[in-house]
């Protein structure tokens, strides 16, 4: 069921093509993004060595977790063409969706960010920042999602169909809905990813052009690497979070319009977009890859005890102990 509402009232229609493959779409973010996740998990946490990268890598797996473990509620929403779970459970839903897919697009552009200060400025403190504020970082960036999105929790939002005995527990609710406080959240989470965009346009910008005439710099293997995270980062920022913040930022414009069919439009291209979002938890695994020698490594063992590959193991890095 795809609809709008504004104020008290809903426009409905029936289920059509888009509704029909949201289901498939969420259970394939679902299976791709869970078992690549819980394994940077593991490995982030109790095997890879403590150096601020990883730390970042591992608060990034650990929202993706976050968000797919909402995931199945969704699917179960789409299924029914409505709510079961109550309006707490749907707040409680919401808040978990919004926090995580904030703290992912924040430890994404802080790992390119990290990565800037490295290669452009290697002398820099923040290239020298010890665990310990490494940590305080993460958790401050934990703290400020998590308080930016309170207003979720206090707000209702579930909404009754066309059908009275039908509810409806959808996130363009939460664009369309006209209260003050909800128009701040919305407003600041727009402007959370514009900065977070910004930020990672410009240091992927000011890292390529530092290269750019530096041979061998240009042809380091980390720095390499580092290039390909640039790029699927950006592929991400674009592809997985872009669309489903135009489609919020129509829908938040769009509440005053008369034409029903304008809205169903709208929920329409929401409810593809935010697909997309899931789909960034199930490509962040690239990222670990990428990024992490003991995650890459993991995999290349696993590869390699098949028998149809023989790749080249990095050298192992022991984890030191915390020094806090």
């Amino acid at each position: 069921m795809l609809y709008n509402m504004t104020n008290n009232s809903t426009c409905v229609e029936a289920p059509s093509l888009v509704a029909s493959a949201l289901t498939p779409m969420l259970i394939l973010d679902f299976i791709l993004g869970m078992p690549g996740n819980i394994l940077a998990l593991w490995l982030l946490g109790f095997k890879a060595p403590w150096k601020s990268a990883n730390i970042f890598l591992l608060n990034l797996a650990l929202a993706d977790v976050l968000l797919l473990v909402a995931l199945p509620f969704r699917i179960d929403s789409v299924l029914r063409g409505g709510w079961v779970f109550g309006d707490p459970f749907c707040r409680i839903n919401f808040f978990m969706l919004s926090v995580n897919q904030s703290a992912s697009i924040a430890f994404m552009t802080v790992l390119v960010v990290d990565r800037f200060y490295r290669i452009v400025h290697p002398h820099h403190p923040v290239c020298h920042m010890k665990i310990q504020s490494t940590v305080m970082v993460a958790c401050g960036i934990w703290v400020i999602v998590v308080t930016l999105r309170l207003p979720l929790l206090l707000t209702r939002l579930v909404r009754s169909s066309g059908n009275s005995s039908v509810l409806l527990c959808h996130n363009i609710h939460i664009w369309t809905d006209t209260r003050a406080g909800m128009r701040v959240h919305n407003s600041l989470h727009m402007i959370e990813f514009a900065i977070a965009f910004l930020l990672v346009a410009i240091s992927s910008v000011r890292i390529c052009y530092h290269i750019h005439d530096n041979k061998r710099l240009r042809e380091h293997r980390r720095v390499k690497r580092t290039v390909y995270v640039l790029l699927t980062v950006v592929i991400m920022f674009s592809f997985c979070f872009l669309p489903n913040y135009i489609t919020g930022f129509v829908a938040f414009f769009i509440t005053d319009a008369s034409s029903c069919s304008s809205d169903i439009v709208v929920g329409q291209v929401f409810s593809v977009s935010l697909c997309l979002v899931f789909l960034n938890s199930a490509l962040d695994p690239i990222l670990y890859t990428l990024s992490s020698t003991c995650y890459r490594d993991t995999l290349k063992e696993a590869s390699n005890s098949t028998g149809l590959t023989k790749h080249r193991l990095s050298v192992k890095e022991t984890r030191t102990p915390r020094r806090f």
